[in-house]
C-alpha cells in the first residue's frame, strides 16, 4: 500500500513543481521555455511526514520563498510567484541538493532557510543501491547534467536535480525509477 500511496504522492510532487516533467526520462533535457501561467500554490504543509527507514528514498520540498523573493520573481517573470519550492533528496541518512552545483547538505540548513519543517515529505521507498554506488551515481550526475555550467536559476535547478535523482534509485525489485 504504501509503495502505491507514495507513486501517486511522487505524480502530484511532479505535476505540482514541474508539470512540463510529468512525464518518464531517463535524463531530463535542460529547459529553455517556462509554461504559461503564474506558479501554483504552495501544498500544505503536512500535518507529520510518512515514517522511512534508513535505505528509502525521501523527497523533501520546502518552500524558500519569501515575500521579497516572491515579489522580486514575479516582477522579473512578470508572472504571479506564490511560492518558491526548494526540493532535497535523503537516502542512507544522507541529503543532497544542487545549487550550481551537486551537494550533499543537512536537512536542518534547509528547515532553517525555509524558516520551517517542508511543506512535503515523500517517501519513495528503498533503494538496493549501496552508498559507492549513489557515490558514483551523483558523481557521473555532477560531472554532465548537473555542473556549475548546467545551472539555471529557472530551468536547471534543485528541484530538476532531486527529480532526476529520485527517478535515478530504483526501487528494491528494480523497475523503472523513484515514480515507480
Amino acid at each position: 500500500m504504501r509503495a502505491a500511496h507514495s507513486s501517486s504522492r511522487a505524480a502530484r510532487l511532479v505535476w505540482l513543481l514541474l508539470p512540463e516533467l510529468a512525464i518518464g526520462l531517463a535524463a531530463r533535457p535542460k529547459l529553455t521555455s517556462a509554461r504559461e501561467g503564474g506558479s501554483l500554490a504552495p501544498p500544505p504543509r503536512e500535518a507529520s511526514p510518512p515514517p522511512c527507514s534508513a535505505r528509502d528514498v525521501v523527497v523533501r520540498v520546502f518552500d524558500i520563498g519569501t515575500p521579497g523573493l516572491c515579489k522580486t520573481l514575479s516582477l522579473i517573470t512578470q508572472k504571479d510567484v506564490l511560492w518558491f519550492p526548494k526540493m532535497t533528496v535523503s537516502l542512507g541518512g544522507r541529503t543532497w541538493s544542487y545549487d550550481g552545483e551537486v551537494e550533499r547538505t543537512v536537512p536542518q540548513i534547509v528547515e532553517n532557510a525555509a524558516g520551517g519543517p517542508p511543506l512535503l515529505t515523500l517517501n519513495l521507498g528503498p533503494a538496493e543501491l549501496s552508498d559507492g554506488e549513489i557515490d558514483a551515481l551523483l558523481d557521473e550526475m555532477g560531472s554532465t547534467d548537473y555542473t556549475p555550467a548546467e545551472y539555471d536559476f529557472f530551468y536547471r535547478n534543485c528541484n530538476h536535480f532531486c527529480t532526476d535523482l529520485a527517478d535515478r534509485l530504483p526501487p528494491r525489485g528494480g523497475g523503472g525509477g523513484g515514480k515507480g
